[in-house]
């Protein structure tokens, strides 16, 4: 299945404004009216998830400007973006689309077949999301109805 859209697109070498890849990804009308500025920050993060990669691959935080070398202080700005931010985020985007296809008659075949799993395992994945049928997480709430800019209660960071 696919999603039907170019995205995302990327610049290279010189074109990029670091001299790397510039990667764009884009967002309908209604997509970024359903984000709003939390779009910003969800690419934020994102950026930190392949900035940590490359820190990681390499030994070397490329985007210093006191020199390459990794430090706590660096790896505390990747792991707080990833654990705190990130991760907590992604997994509500996933109970919420665990969720939404039980409640569209999804079958648990087509769940393993979709998270590359056993059939057990997406039963399992799944009942864990149901278990609160009637309670979905912060996270999955936050993922359905947005944040406190989008007139919800506020989350904390």
């Amino acid at each position: 299945m696919s999603n039907h859209t170019p995205n995302p697109t990327y610049r290279h070498g010189t074109d990029a404004s670091r001299g790397g890849v510039d990667i764009t990804i884009s967002l309908t009308p209604a997509e970024a009216a359903a984000l709003g500025h939390e779009a910003s920050m969800l690419a934020d993060w994102f950026d930190s998830a392949l900035w940590a990669l490359g820190i990681l691959r390499t030994g070397r935080n490329h985007r210093a400007e006191d020199g390459p070398a990794v430090t706590s202080q660096t790896l505390y700005t990747v792991i707080n973006d990833l654990d705190h931010r990130l991760l907590p985020r992604i997994q509500g985007v996933r109970d919420a689309a665990i969720r939404q296809h039980h409640e569209l008659g999804g079958s648990i075949g087509e769940l393993a077949l979709a998270m590359d799993v056993k059939k057990s395992t997406a039963q399992s994945r799944r009942n864990a999301v149901l278990d609160g049928r009637d309670r979905p997480s912060t996270w999955e709430r936050w993922a359905t109805q947005g944040g406190p800019l989008n007139g919800q209660p506020s989350i904390e960071d």
